[in-house]
């Protein structure tokens, strides 16, 4: 029985939380319709865009714009992957330097793969409100 608990806890995923999930899915869903309202609803105070800190909204929803004039083709994710920052520092190593300081150990990370290439997305459940995550990193 103990052969079977140690095997159990040694082959065991950290499990991904269902909320954080689906705000993740739902920001990649809303940044692929390119729905600037609803993306920057599910934003921190302060995010990363690729080593370019804004804070606010009005500095995101600028910063945003840009992005996605400069992309004027339509935007499709093949796949997405939602995994605790845990795993993603086993799977990956540590994130670039241009990303900052990034708690992985309290956070999700998301990979949404296009055709070629793809996104990076952090998330972190706020501090203040427990279950309400929000993006505080992409890269690509």
């Amino acid at each position: 029985m103990w052969t079977f608990l140690v095997f159990q806890l040694l082959w065991t995923q950290a499990v991904v939380d269902p909320l954080g999930e689906m705000v993740a899915r739902n920001f990649v869903d809303h940044l692929a319709n390119r729905d600037l309202v609803r993306t920057t609803a599910l934003l921190s105070a302060k995010v990363n865009f690729d080593g370019r800190v804004a804070a606010g909204e009005e500095a995101q929803t600028a910063l945003l714009t840009r992005t996605l004039a400069a992309h004027p083709a339509q935007i499709r994710f093949t796949r997405v992957t939602v995994m605790t920052g845990a795993q993603a520092l086993a799977r990956f190593g540590k994130p670039p330097a241009r990303l900052g300081a990034l708690d992985l150990e309290r956070a999700l990370v998301v990979l949404a793969r296009r055709k070629t290439g793809g996104l990076v997305i952090v998330l972190q459940e706020e501090d203040r409100i427990p279950g309400r995550w929000r993006v505080v990193a992409l890269t690509d």
